[in-house]
């Protein structure tokens, strides 16, 4: 099946869009984000009686939300998935934190020293993104958080979900539906191209799938259904 696409052009701290058309993803499989590395704090790990994790994990009913796999500072981390990088940023609690989107799934990757990627970044499975760290307030000592959001769930809590590795996820969607909230943001193409893609380029590439035919500063109408289509 065929579909149109914003091919991504990385060009210093540039990011160009380009339209093409390409083979659509139906989906997607998880690998390890480092060559190695043991796995000390598991999804789901109880941490109501946690000092530190307590108040960064209360929205997750005290639950630990992803993995954390035991790493010394500096270890390479590498793209779980192919995907766009939709953050690229420092977090309170995950400290440097990177965002990689495929579809309705968000991959992240907390705690980091150093990152390596810019928001609107096309990554492929095994790319080197960054470098595992201790930074973040909710980072006792190094190691890597990654966590797993679905992004068809409305809260946070619903979006995350265990990683299992090097199996097909059966809950993967090449495109999904946004429902427009303008509650403490009024919402247009360009700012959920910003949110979905990292960049405000993509925002054509929204308009074709929904088929709209009003420019990128027009507030969306609350409530309405956007289509989110996939960067590839």
């Amino acid at each position: 099946m065929k579909k149109c696409e914003l091919l991504v052009i990385i060009q210093q701290t540039q990011v160009k869009p380009v339209l093409r058309f390409i083979d659509k993803i139906e989906y997607m499989m998880i690998n390890y984000p480092l060559k190695e590395g043991k796995i000390i704090q598991p999804f789901g790990r109880d941490a109501s009686d946690d000092p530190i994790y307590k108040e960064f994990y209360k929205i997750f009913d005290y639950k630990h939300c992803g993995i954390d796999f035991d790493t010394e500072i500096g270890t390479n981390v590498y793209a779980a998935f192919s995907g766009i990088v939709v953050r690229a940023e420092n977090h309170e609690g995950m400290g440097n934190v990177i965002g990689i989107r495929n579809g309705n799934l968000v991959g992240l990757y907390a705690h980091l020293s150093e990152i390596g990627v810019i928001l609107g970044q096309l990554v492929s499975t095994g790319d080197l993104i960054g470098k595992s760290g201790a930074t973040g307030k909710a980072c006792p000592k190094p190691h890597l958080h990654f966590e797993l959001r679905d992004l068809t769930k409305s809260s946070l809590k619903e979006m995350v979900f265990e990683p299992i590795f090097e199996k097909e996820i059966d809950r993967y969607k090449d495109t999904f539906t946004y429902t427009v909230n303008n509650k403490n943001t009024q919402k247009t193409l360009r700012s959920l191209s910003k949110l979905y893609f990292g960049t405000q380029n993509y925002w054509e590439l929204i308009k074709i799938a929904n088929g709209f035919d009003f420019d990128e500063s027009i507030v969306l109408e609350e409530a309405s259904e956007i289509i989110i289509p996939n960067y590839n």
